[in-house]
């Protein structure tokens, strides 16, 4: 049981992302727009190359981004009987960069730490698990408002997202940007990002599990706005094409200042969940 928490936590911060590989775009390159005709971020402009999409959502917040979020998320894993396995977290996210998990109940201590790219996991208080992975889903919906372009690029070089393709698309009625993947190309690591909004709205990342290719299908849904800011409160996970996870976030709290060792590896039993 808490091997199978761990692997689905493994899933949910990383995509299992262990990659150095592929070439990263030049996040100075000039981007091609058009004048804006809307009050939307990316509304009136057309965005040719990665390097300026990226540009553009780092700076659609003017360095004011949120500081910390902290949630309980309530999760749902679908099984291939059709069953649905139902669980909750508590996290604290500190952007950039800082993610820390506890599995509910509190009690049993178990759960993980995320600096940057190291993720420690713990079960029982004790830690059992310490390696090296980037979260897409923290890039490409926090990070990415906040943190200089040449790490936005070197994590998705890491993700082998390939940022020399981009290209336009529609996705559930909208228009968007779909960087890593040409036309037709339902495997290849990509992003797709809502072209008015310039936020994710899909990832898709494969991994090879043995002699099969697995393929994870994240839907980034449920935006509302908080603060001044838009915040994804739902993910959807599809694995070869069928629902596998699904993420809802609850009681939300923006820019609160956290328990100091919050993202301490050292003081894992010691911090508090609210109640």
């Amino acid at each position: 049981m808490m091997r199978s928490r761990i692997f689905l936590a493994a899933l949910a911060v990383s995509g299992c992302s262990y990659f150095q590989s592929g070439k990263a775009s030049d996040p100075s390159a000039p981007a091609t727009v058009e004048k804006p005709t809307a009050k939307l971020p990316g509304a009136g402009l057309h965005f040719t190359s990665s390097a300026g999409l990226l540009k553009a959502m780092h700076d659609r917040y003017d360095g004011k981004y949120l500081k910390s979020m902290s949630f309980l998320q309530n999760n749902t894993q679908y099984t291939t009987t059709g069953a649905e396995k139902k669980s909750q977290w508590y996290e604290h996210l500190e952007i950039p960069g800082k993610l820390r998990i506890a599995f509910l109940p509190a009690s049993q201590k178990s759960g993980l730490v995320q600096v940057d790219d190291r993720v420690a996991t713990f079960d029982n208080g004790i830690r059992v698990d310490f390696r090296r992975s980037v979260h897409p889903l923290m890039l490409l919906t926090t990070d990415v408002y906040v943190v200089p372009l040449t790490s936005v690029a070197r994590g998705l070089d890491s993700l082998r997202v390939n940022t020399d393709i981009i290209r336009d698309a529609e996705w559930e009625g909208d228009a968007v940007y779909v960087v890593g993947a040409k036309a037709g190309d339902t495997t290849s690591n990509q992003m797709w990002i809502d072209r008015d909004r310039l936020r994710l709205v899909r990832f898709i990342q494969s991994q090879k599990a043995g002699d099969r290719t697995m393929v994870s299908d994240t839907r980034v849904k449920g935006y509302k706005e908080m603060g001044g800011f838009e915040v994804p409160t739902e993910f959807l996970v599809l694995r070869n094409g069928r629902p596998y996870w699904r993420e809802e976030y609850a009681d939300v709290r923006l820019n609160e200042t956290f328990p100091a060792g919050t993202f301490d590896q050292a003081r894992w039993n010691d911090i508090p969940i609210p109640q």
